[in-house]
């Protein structure tokens, strides 16, 4: 390479290894202390998903109850065997009791 004059720095091998021993090192401390503000920011993000997926979830069952306290009741029941059916009442003579012996 051209030095343009100035001389070449004698750095033996084990002052490189040095310098890329610390260097090792510095990036290995910090990844130990970053790791944990990352791996709890995930976390919390994860906690938020499942609180949100929670409450819709709970909210879904509120509705599916109210339908299913509706699709029980004996009113909806007889307007849907009269009007989608085609359901009647019986005559007043088509139907026989039966007694028990």
């Amino acid at each position: 390479m051209f030095t343009y004059g100035r001389d070449k720095a004698n750095i033996s091998a084990r002052t490189v290894a040095h310098y890329v021993l610390s260097a090792v090192l510095i990036l290995l401390a910090m990844l130990f202390y970053i790791y944990p503000s990352i791996s709890s920011t995930s976390l919390m993000y994860e906690y938020s998903n499942a609180t949100r997926q929670l409450s819709e979830l709970k909210e879904l069952n509120k509705k599916m109850k109210l339908e299913l306290s509706t699709l029980r009741s004996y009113d909806f029941i007889e307007k849907r065997a009269i009007n989608d059916l085609g359901f009647v009442f019986p005559a007043q003579g088509q139907v026989v009791i039966i007694a028990k012996k």
